[in-house]
């Protein structure tokens, strides 16, 4: 396994997954039929940086609600999460989950809670991501987008380099 690596819009840089943070997403892809849904949350210490590095990754808690085809994180643990990361130097940058398919492509629903997490930074972050993994390729298939108010609302879907 190793690191994986996708373009930013715009000439901005380089967002940058390390295998730490692949292998935990990988554990929980949804590679079997009774396999749940599972997510959290992308952490990064440096996201103003050229080469923005996806360092740590948090969830599934015991307490998220997980089925076939949906997640909902337990808002408590993701904040606490927030809090503690944040305490050691690190901001959330982004979402991920798994989904049952083998190219995953987000739903409606993900964009809008991309926006919602945008929308709730209240103007700290120009954009915020959401990975969405899905359960067949070598390394696992993996779509990688861009919520972004920079220059105006949009959805940015990001290649892998």
């Amino acid at each position: 396994m190793s690191d994986r690596t996708f373009e930013l819009p715009n000439s901005r840089g380089a967002l940058h997954f390390t295998t730490e943070v692949l292998k935990h997403m990988y554990t929980h892809a949804q590679t079997r039929w009774c396999h749940k849904e599972a997510g959290g949350q992308l952490f990064s210490s440096a996201p103003e940086m050229k080469e923005v590095v996806i360092g740590v990754v948090t969830g599934p808690h015991r307490v998220d609600r997980r089925g076939r085809h949906s997640f909902h994180p337990d808002n408590k643990a993701a904040d606490q999460d927030r809090e503690q990361l944040f305490s050691e130097g690190y901001h959330a940058v982004g979402l991920w989950h798994t989904h049952p398919e083998a190219t995953p492509h987000p739903s409606k629903t993900d964009r809008d809670t991309a926006f919602n997490y945008l929308e709730a930074f209240n103007g700290d972050l120009e954009g915020f991501l959401l990975v969405t993994l899905g359960n067949k390729g070598s390394p696992l298939n993996m779509s990688v987008c861009l919520a972004s108010v920079i220059p105006k609302k949009q959805w940015i879907e990001l290649h892998e380099l």
